[in-house]
């Protein structure tokens, strides 16, 4: 019985002394973690609050629920006077909606980066501070941590940088001012320069139309001498041989063999005097300045239907009949030149023309139903009979213009002043 008790005894003693082992080296493992613990919270606490930026941890409303010393630093007071300030009450006016936006996203995006800048006003003697704030939500409480950047170093280089760049636009700006001045400058005298090219290029185009007109008007001058001196002179001289010849053969009509031949000669004189009259015609047809416009411009259709088997109609309304010398010579002969066109080069079968006096000019207009005149051929160098058309009305101050459509015709208008113009190449 004795030495069953000592057994328990020593049993119990035994175990109580395991026991005591096991939490001997519980305890010193539970120190072990304690000391690992507060070393890592030492760590954790230095490296939070001794952090070149500010952290700061927020709840749902943006209060403070901790902050390192540079957040601290940054917002001007203490750590323990910043507890439960919300951080709102540091951040300007014209940021804070950002703010409270940004906070807002951190929270609905937890583990997500939210940013913003802003402007903190510190309590103290410090100056609002600019900062770039990110937030970011715990996903297991309703805190966030915001990092706080001071940002006042970049916006002063910013600053910096945009003064530089405005100094250099204002630099290229001046610079380009200068070339564009000197541009200007360069544009203005090459203007006076084409200016004066372009005065002494009209005074010698006003030169030479006045050269044109002088010369026409010396050809018609000419025209009219020759054709009155053929008319006259050498039409008389035919009139008078054939008289002559008509008196021979009366005289001598016994004698067969001469009657004959002086009847040959008469017929040869009078294919002569046609010759005279035709040429004379050509030269300057008599009625132009005997019968007037009107009758002349007749009379060239017909020989032009005659000559050409082209139908040719022609109407005129005037006033009155006394049509200025020169303006009548240069509708004749622009009415002559159209038709020599019509036949060289339209194929037409009928021409119809129309001459209409109105308030202050004469139009003449001319159509064809040939093939119609081409843009190439009108403003063709080469068209010189168009040329001569357009300066003839041209010099006495009116203008001529021409149309044209492929298998519709060719269509000349003329518009002349019923009085030359002694001033129209001054335009």
């Amino acid at each position: 019985m004795g030495t069953d008790t000592n057994e328990r005894q020593t049993t119990k003693a035994a175990f109580v002394q395991l026991n005591r082992y096991e939490l001997e080296l519980q305890n010193s493992e539970l120190r072990q973690s304690k000391d690992a613990l507060e070393t890592v919270l030492e760590n954790y606490t230095e490296l939070y609050d001794f952090a070149p930026v500010g952290y700061c941890t927020l709840d749902r409303e943006g209060t403070i629920r901790r902050v390192n010393l540079i957040g601290a630093i940054l917002l001007g007071e203490s750590c323990e006077k910043l507890k439960d300030l919300n951080l709102s009450l540091f951040i300007s006016d014209d940021c804070e909606p950002g703010f409270n936006e940004m906070l807002a996203t951190a929270f609905d995006y937890p583990q997500q980066k939210a940013h913003c800048e802003v402007v903190i006003h510190p309590k103290g003697l410090r100056s609002p501070t600019p900062v770039h704030i990110v937030a970011i939500a715990s996903a297991t409480s309703d805190e966030c941590l915001v990092v706080i950047l001071d940002i006042t170093e970049r916006k002063r280089l910013e600053a910096e940088i945009l003064a530089e760049n405005v100094k250099l636009d204002l630099r290229l700006a001046r610079e380009r001012a200068d070339e564009l001045q000197a541009l200007n400058k360069q544009l203005v005298q090459e203007s006076q320069f084409r200016k004066g090219l372009e005065t002494r290029l009209l005074d010698s185009q006003r030169r030479l139309r006045n050269l044109s007109a002088h010369l026409q008007s010396v050809r018609e001058e000419e025209r009219k001498s020759i054709a009155r001196e053929i008319h006259d002179e050498l039409g008389q001289l035919l009139a008078s041989i054939q008289f002559g010849v008509s008196l021979l053969a009366s005289e001598y009509s016994d004698q067969q063999t001469l009657v004959a031949k002086t009847s040959e000669m008469k017929i040869v004189i009078g294919e002569g005097i046609k010759t005279v009259q035709r040429i004379s015609s050509k030269l300057r047809p008599a009625m132009l300045d005997v019968l007037g416009l009107p009758d002349a411009l007749e009379w060239q259709s017909q020989e032009f239907q005659k000559r050409t088997g082209i139908s040719c109609k022609i109407s005129v309304f005037l006033f009155e009949d006394n049509v200025d010398t020169d303006v009548a010579t240069a509708l004749f002969r622009i009415f002559q030149e159209s038709l020599t066109n019509v036949q060289r080069h339209s194929k037409a079968t009928t021409v119809e023309a129309q001459l209409v006096q109105r308030r202050r000019n004469y139009t003449l207009s001319v159509r064809d139903n040939g093939r119609g005149i081409t843009v190439k051929e009108i403003a063709s160098p080469l068209s010189i009979g168009l040329i001569g058309i357009r300066e003839r009305a041209f010099i006495i101050g009116g203008c001529a213009k021409i149309f044209g459509a492929p298998e519709q015709g060719t269509t000349l208008l003329v518009r002349v002043p019923l009085k030359p113009k002694e001033d129209h190449y001054v335009r």
